[in-house]
Order: structure tokens, then C-alpha cells, then sequence
């Protein structure tokens, strides 16, 4: 069992239902934010109109994902759940925002501690995505990985710049509402809902605590790449996820894909994922089990079929199912 996965939450209220993945759509401001989960929220409309508000939250463990969109200028104020760390991250706004008086202008990243949130003025039809994580899960890694990062500062700002967070969680999103069909199905399986978190924390880490240090030499190099593949080779079992190589080598990811790529000439994420395909073929090879392809890619960490299937295809020269039906014939 790898150390990721011994992270849970100890005194965080996130439990409303038992699904992953819940939506919900409103024409009520108070109604809006009461479907904030285990938060206790008001928000004030300013500007004049009819509301509508639309909230997609995912859960995980020790994170909860919401995006909150909006039509109208409010007021927001309130707690997250005790034991939060928050990270506010408008992904689009058609003005700016407000926060405890202070005008943001610029894309940019709020964290705050989830009992002590500034109050926000917002603009009309604004698209923001907040992740609340288990204050102790989040110390955990920033430990693991020896990032300078301290929950102590807060609350702070960081300017996004160039990076492309943004666009990839609002993909993430988007995949995620758009797959109605076996949604709740897929997110049933562990592996899916801890990749999904992961790879968010790992956005939000190279956010606010890039890795500043020195590149390392190669002896140095190839001695974190080798550690780092004992570790994923000797968990062939489970589905790995990056960020539980960055913890167990106690390295960032920016760091962990330099040594990779100057290494094996092959980034971490390409190589993971090169081994949960060979997994999941080994299993459609070797299981006498009437297990469907999809069962078997999403035990492995593969939500998104139709990609799955076009890395499969690529990687073996054949499809999962055609993998199968020769298993089967045999």
C-alpha cells in the first residue's frame, strides 16, 4: 500500500452522499450556496436580474472539487468545512474580482485557510473552480516532496502567468459532466477517484510551490529515476499515480519529468502509463473471469474510455476488446 493512499480526512464534514460526482442547477441564490457541501456560505446578489447558478462538486478522500458558475455580482462570505485548506481559482470572469477589498485583475490563484475565507466580490457570470483539501493530507505531501510552501502564510494570491492549470482543469471538468453515460459506474472504482485527485493536487502544487532547486547532476539523476521505478515496479499490483512517485522520492513532479526525460528519454506520466496498459492487458489476457474492458481499464486508473482504447491500440496493435475476444476464445 502506498503512502498516498493512507491520507484521509479526520475532521472534515464532506460526507452529504455517497456519489462521487453530484450537479445541481438553481434559480435561488440561497439555495446556490446551501449546496455547497459541509460549507456554511451567504451569498448577496448585486446585481439586478433573475439568478442562475449551476454547482458540479466532485469528492475524493481528503479533497472536494466544486465549480461554481453564476450569472450575477455577489457577495460571498462564510467558512469552508473545519480543517480545510482552500484554493479559489477563477478558470473565467467577465470582470474583476474583489477580494477582502482588494481588486484581482489578473488570472490569479487565492489560498486561504477554510475557517478564516475573505470575503469575495465578484463579477457577473463568473466560472470558478474551489478545492478544499484536508489540512493534514496537504501538509503530508509538502512534507514528502520538501517544498518551502507554508500553510502558516496564508492567505495568499499567486498570479497564474502563462501557466495552464486553468485550461486543464476546465477540461477535466468539462470530460467529467460530459460522461453521463457509466459515470458513477467508473467513479465507483478508488483507483479513478484517487487519480482524479491527485492529478489536481499535483496542478495546484506547481502553482504554489514551483521547485526551486538546482538541477541535479546525471549519477543524481539516473539515482532518483532508479528509485522511482523500483517503487512503481514493485507496486505493479495498484495503480500508481505520479504524485505517489514524488512523495515516496520526495521530489516535485517538475523535477521528477526532468529526470526522466534527460534519463530515459520518456517523461514519468508516459511512463506510468505504459505500465497500467501492460497491467491491463495482462488481465484481459489472463482473466477467466467474464470481466468487460471497461471494468478492467477503470480498475487501473482509465476513466476516459475512448482514450484509453486509442493508447491501447497504439501501444499493442490491437483493441482492448479484440484482446479479449481472443482471451475468451481460448
Amino acid at each position: 500500500m502506498n503512502n498516498n493512499n493512507m491520507l484521509v480526512p479526520t475532521a472534515s464534514a464532506l460526507v452529504r452522499s455517497t456519489l462521487p460526482f453530484q450537479r445541481w442547477q438553481t434559480n435561488d441564490i440561497d439555495e446556490h450556496a446551501r449546496n455547497m457541501d459541509g460549507w456554511h456560505v451567504r451569498y448577496d446578489q448585486l446585481s439586478p436580474g433573475p439568478f442562475t447558478g449551476e454547482l458540479i462538486e466532485f469528492r475524493s478522500g481528503w479533497m472536494q472539487l466544486a465549480r461554481d458558475r453564476s450569472n450575477q455580482a455577489m457577495i460571498k462570505r462564510g467558512t469552508a468545512w473545519k480543517g480545510a485548506i482552500t484554493f479559489s481559482l477563477p478558470l473565467s470572469a467577465s470582470g474583476a474580482l474583489y477580494c477582502s477589498g482588494h481588486p484581482i485583475h489578473e488570472p490569479s490563484l487565492l489560498v486561504a485557510h477554510g475557517e478564516n475565507l475573505p470575503e469575495l466580490l465578484t463579477p457577473q457570470h463568473l466560472d470558478l473552480l474551489s478545492v478544499a483539501i484536508e489540512e493534514q493530507a496537504l501538509e503530508h505531501v509538502l512534507e514528502r516532496q520538501g517544498s518551502q510552501f507554508r500553510i502558516t502564510d496564508l492567505p495568499k494570491c499567486y498570479r497564474l502567468g502563462n501557466s495552464s492549470v486553468q485550461r486543464e482543469l476546465m477540461a477535466l471538468f468539462d470530460e467529467l459532466a460530459g460522461c453521463d453515460q457509466g459515470r458513477d459506474a467508473v467513479l465507483g472504482h478508488d483507483s479513478i477517484r484517487r487519480g482524479i485527485r491527485d492529478a489536481v493536487m499535483l496542478h495546484l502544487l506547481e502553482l504554489v510551490a514551483p521547485d526551486q532547486a538546482p538541477p541535479l547532476n546525471p549519477t543524481a539523476r539516473k539515482r532518483m529515476v532508479d528509485r522511482a521505478r523500483e517503487y512503481a515496479l514493485s507496486h505493479l499490483d495498484e495503480p500508481l499515480s505520479i504524485l505517489d512517485l514524488c512523495n515516496h522520492i520526495g521530489a516535485s513532479r517538475r523535477k521528477l519529468q526532468y529526470c526522466f526525460q534527460e534519463t530515459l528519454g520518456i517523461n514519468p506520466v508516459a511512463y506510468l502509463r505504459a505500465l497500467r496498459l501492460n497491467a491491463v492487458r495482462r488481465e484481459l489476457r489472463m482473466s477467466t473471469q467474464a470481466h468487460g474492458v471497461q471494468e478492467v481499464a477503470a480498475r487501473w486508473g482509465f476513466w476516459h474510455l475512448s482514450r484509453f482504447s486509442s493508447d491501447y491500440r497504439t501501444m499493442f496493435g490491437e483493441s482492448p476488446s479484440q484482446t479479449l475476444r481472443r482471451t475468451q476464445l481460448c
